[in-house]
C-alpha cells in the first residue's frame, strides 16, 4: 500500500503488522501533519460483526482526551476497507527501551506514573485495555508516556483455546493471543487467563508485570509455551527482584508486588489508589535528587511599621546610654579647711599644669589592650588521588534522545571522595562529559546507542581533576554507551580518575 493515498492520507511507509491488522506512516495533506492508518484486514472487514467492534472501539478510545493516552483522529471507509486514522508519536517503546538490567529506578517511577494516569483517566470513562504492555507504551523524546491501542484486545478472535498451546511465546516480544482468552500471555491477569469477566483490576495486574520488567529486565512470568506461562500466571509467584537487581527501593516493590496478588480483591482497589502511591514514592526520590531549594524572600508584614517604631527607640536608648557613659565629669569643689590644710602640708607648692581638656567623646584615658591576632591558619597540604580511583556521579539535566556529538553532558558528584579522611571532592561537585557518538534515529526511535567521554571533575581547591567512563584506559578514548532509557536527571554513572592528580586540602 505504500505510495497510496486514500482519502487525504498519503501512505508513506509501513510500520508494522500484527493479528488485527497492518499499520502504516502516511501524510494528512490536508493538515499537513504525520499520522498512523491502521487498517483492518479484508478478511475482518468482511465480518459485520468486526467491523462494528472496530468501530465501536475507536469511538471508545477516541473520547479518551489524556495527555498520555494516544489520540484517535478519525475513522475512515475506502474501497469496503476500514482504517482508523491515529497521532503519529516520534518515539521508542518500552520494549525497546528497557535494557537487560533493567531501567533505573527513578526513571522507571516516572514512566510507571505516568501509565498510572492514563490507566486512570481511561478506567474512569469505562474502558479496560486488557491489552497492556511494554510493546503498547511509548515514550516521546522528551520522556512523555503515550499509551497504545485501547480496547483492540477486546476484538475476539474465534481461535479455539487449545490452538494457542501451539504458539511460541518469546521473552522479550510475546505473541498475542486472541480468543476467549483476549490479551498477551506474559501480562494478562490470573481472572483473564481463566476466561472470566474482568473489571479495572485486571489492568492494574498488567500493570504490575510490566513495571516488574521495566525494574529488572526480565518478565515476570514466562514459559516454553503459551499454555505453559499461563499456567506460571496462574500459580506461580515472581523471582525476589533482590536476586536480580540492585537499587529498587522495598517501597517500590511492595507497589510491584501488591499489583501481581492473584486475588484481585488484594490488589490495589483502583488505577487512582495506584497512582497515589507511585506519587508519594515519586516525589522524594526526584526530590533527594535535586539540590536544596533557595529560601524565598521574607514577605512584607503589616507589622512592619511597629518592628521598625521598636527599632528607632532601640537605637534612642543605645545613644542616650553612651551619651551617659562618656558626658564630662565636673571639677571637684575645694573647701577653704582644705585648702588651709593642703597650705600646711605643702609649704612650697609647685604650680600644677591646667589639666588636659576633656572631650564629650572621651571614654578612658587608659589606652585599650591590644586586640588578639587570628590564628595563623594551618598549611595547605597536598593530597594525590590514585589512578583508577572510582567517583559516582548522576546526571544534572536531562539528556534528550537527539543529543549530538560534542554536546555536553552536566554531572554531578553523589557523594565526598575522601583521602585519608580528609574530603578531596564534595558532594555535589560539578562534572563535565560530551557526546562522542550520537544514536542514529530511524522509525518510530530505533538506532544506535549513544556513547559518552567524562572529562573533569572540580576538587574542593578548584583544581580540575582529570576523569575518564571505563575502570582502565582505552583506546576508544574511554567512552562508554549511555544506558538506553536511563537520560533523564538523576540517572547514577561511574567515573574514574584518569592518571594521578594532586589536591591541595587543609586537614
Amino acid at each position: 500500500m505504500t505510495g497510496r493515498t486514500v482519502l487525504q492520507y498519503q501512505i508513506l511507509e509501513k510500520l508494522g503488522a500484527g493479528g488485527m491488522g497492518e499499520v502504516y506512516k502516511a501524510l494528512d495533506t490536508k493538515l499537513n501533519r504525520f499520522v498512523v492508518l491502521k487498517v483492518l484486514p479484508a478478511a475482518m472487514s468482511s465480518d459485520p460483526d468486526r467491523r462494528r467492534r472496530f468501530l465501536q472501539e475507536a469511538q471508545a478510545a477516541s473520547a479518551l482526551n489524556h495527555p498520555n493516552i494516544i489520540t484517535i483522529y478519525d475513522i475512515i471507509t475506502d474501497a469496503g476497507t476500514e482504517y482508523m486514522v491515529v497521532e503519529y508519536v516520534d518515539g521508542k517503546t518500552l520494549l525497546e527501551l528497557i535494557p537487560k538490567e533493567g531501567l533505573r529506578p527513578p526513571l522507571a517511577i516516572q514512566y510507571a506514573t505516568q501509565i498510572a494516569a492514563a490507566l486512570r483517566a481511561a478506567h474512569a470513562a469505562g474502558i479496560i485495555h486488557r491489552d497492556l504492555k511494554p510493546a503498547n507504551v511509548m515514550v516521546t523524546n522528551t520522556g512523555l508516556v503515550k499509551l497504545l491501542d485501547f480496547g483492540l484486545a477486546k476484538m475476539v478472535d474465534r481461535t479455539p483455546v487449545e490452538d494457542t498451546a501451539k504458539t511460541a511465546t518469546v521473552l522479550r516480544a510475546p505473541l498475542t493471543v486472541e480468543g476467549s482468552i483476549m490479551g498477551t500471555v506474559n501480562y494478562m491477569s490470573p481472572e483473564q487467563a481463566e476466561g472470566k469477566k474482568v473489571d479495572a483490576r485486571s489492568d492494574i495486574f498488567s500493570f504490575g508485570a510490566v513495571l516488574y520488567e521495566m525494574l529488572t529486565g526480565r518478565s515476570a512470568f514466562s514459559g516454553s509455551s503459551a499454555l505453559s506461562t499461563l499456567s506460571a500466571v496462574l500459580r506461580d509467584n515472581v523471582q525476589p527482584m533482590v536476586e536480580l537487581t540492585n537499587g529498587v527501593p522495598p517501597a517500590l516493590e511492595q507497589i510491584v508486588l501488591r499489583s501481581l496478588e492473584k486475588d484481585p480483591a488484594r490488589r490495589f482497589q483502583s488505577a487512582q489508589e495506584l497512582e497515589t502511591a507511585l506519587n508519594d514514592l515519586y516525589r522524594p526520590t526526584v526530590s533527594a535528587m535535586l539540590p536544596p531549594p533557595v529560601a524565598p524572600p521574607p514577605e512584607r508584614s503589616s507589622k512592619m511599621p511597629a518592628i521598625l517604631a521598636v527599632c528607632v527607640l532601640v537605637l534612642v536608648a543605645a545613644v542616650v546610654g553612651l551619651w551617659w557613659m562618656t558626658r564630662p565629669r565636673p571639677a571637684p569643689v575645694v573647701t577653704p579647711a582644705q585648702q588651709s590644710e593642703s597650705a600646711v602640708s605643702k609649704p612650697s607648692p609647685i604650680p600644677a599644669s591646667p589639666p588636659p581638656e576633656t572631650s564629650p567623646t572621651t571614654v578612658s584615658s587608659t589606652p585599650p589592650p591590644p586586640a588578639a591576632l587570628p590564628p595563623t591558619p594551618a598549611a595547605p597540604a597536598t593530597v594525590k588521588l590514585a589512578d583508577g580511583t572510582p567517583i559516582a556521579l548522576v546526571l544534572a539535566e536531562d539528556v534528550p534522545l537527539d543529543a549530538k556529538a560534542g554536546d555536553a553532558v552536566p554531572l554531578k558528584t553523589a557523594g565526598d571522595i575522601q583521602v585519608d579522611n580528609t574530603v578531596v571532592i564534595a558532594k555535589g561537585a560539578l562534572a563535565s562529559g560530551v557526546i562522542v557518538d550520537a544514536a542514529k534515529k530511524r522509525i518510530l526511535g530505533l538506532g544506535g546507542k549513544m556513547t559518552f567521554r567524562l572529562e573533569s571533575v572540580d576538587a574542593v581547591d578548584g583544581h580540575k581533576v582529570t576523569i575518564r567512563a571505563t575502570p582502565k584506559p582505552r583506546g576508544n578514548g574511554s567512552k562508554r554507551p549511555m544506558d538506553r532509557g536511563a537520560l533523564a536527571a538523576g540517572s547514577e554513572y561511574t567515573g574514574y580518575v584518569d592518571g594521578s592528580n594532586t589536591v591541595s586540602v587543609r586537614k
